[in-house]
């Protein structure tokens, strides 16, 4: 699966600098399960085993896109797509990175998945990514994603990661190019698991900054 490749050969690119913000990162811990329970790390697995290698066409995720795009707001309409930043040719792609990770990526630092559920809306790729690691500070695994998006250096790359790695569950972290939200959700307690929100590409997007902050709110809000 190409998306999948493509995750790692970002997760290798980045294995060196990464084990060290993974080791800085640490976080705050998650916050108290809520009634019918919080997007656990096990729960990301095992999703993401059920998307498997070749992709799906529906979201698995707890998501209601179109409620959150009218909390957000956004006008039009969004619809699932295949990803932009990828040759994936479904909406819907994951990596299982739970089990004997490749050495050499971030995974192996920290033992997880990912879920990736992609739309377009308007002129724009819209792009969740859930992701869920054993240890606190899985957020490190998404910098290139993040970086990528956002257009930011690596210099500004790392004190993004840190400061979103340690923001209580369910409060957003935009990139200073505003199309990029970063929010931690409630593991359950055990681990760490985190929504980036990518809206296009920096300085082209036809979203506002606010509007990306309250989508990926309102998105971190339905993860249950």
């Amino acid at each position: 699966m190409h998306h999948v490749k493509w995750h790692r050969a970002a997760a290798a690119a980045g294995a060196v600098g990464l084990s060290v913000l993974l080791v800085a990162c640490g976080g705050s811990g998650g916050a108290d399960a809520k009634a019918g329970g919080s997007l656990t790390v096990e729960r990301v697995v095992e999703l993401a085993r059920e998307v498997g290698k070749d992709g799906a066409e529906k979201c698995p995720l707890p998501y209601d896109v179109g409620a959150a795009a009218k909390a957000a707001k956004l006008g039009g309409t969004i619809e699932p797509a295949p990803p932009a930043s990828n040759t994936a040719d479904t909406p819907v792609t994951a990596e299982d990175g739970s089990e004997r990770p490749e050495e050499g990526t971030a995974w192996a630092v920290n033992p997880g998945a990912l879920v990736s559920c992609s739309y377009r809306t308007g002129g724009d790729a819209l792009e969740i990514h859930t992701i869920g690691g054993e240890k606190q500070g899985v957020v490190s695994i998404m910098a290139p994603v993040i970086q990528r998006a956002s257009g930011m250096s690596a210099s500004e790359l790392a004190p993004y990661v840190t400061g979103a790695s340690g923001k209580q569950p369910g409060e957003p972290v935009a990139t200073g190019s505003g199309n990029v939200a970063t929010v931690r959700l409630g593991s359950g307690g055990k681990g760490d698991v985190a929504l980036v929100l990518t809206v296009g590409d920096s300085g082209k997007t036809s979203l506002e900054r606010g509007q990306v902050l309250e989508l990926a709110r309102a998105l971190a809000s339905q993860a249950k």
